[in-house]
């Protein structure tokens, strides 16, 4: 799965190990269902976001949102020189 954000494994069953998914309530799940109405809600079809954009304005969001936020490092570009 080359260019994906999570793995297929870990999006079937790594996740229902993780901390926040161990805590998740009803409340909390409705507070987090409300935050992703609040990031997409600003976006529509016709988004022109490039990949670092969409990395900041959405990704990094929705990882904050799930309790992550702390969990993730932002993508490394790399130099024209290497």
């Amino acid at each position: 799965m080359q260019g994906q954000l999570f793995t297929q494994d870990f999006l079937t069953r790594g996740v229902a190990e993780t901390p926040p998914w161990r805590e998740l309530t009803r409340d909390r799940f409705a507070e987090f269902t409300q935050a992703l109405r609040d990031i997409f809600g600003r976006l529509d079809s016709e988004s022109t976001l490039n990949e670092a954009q969409t990395e900041t304005e959405v990704i990094q969001k929705v990882l904050v949102a799930l309790n992550w936020g702390e969990d993730s490092l932002p993508q490394v570009n790399q130099s024209a020189r290497r």
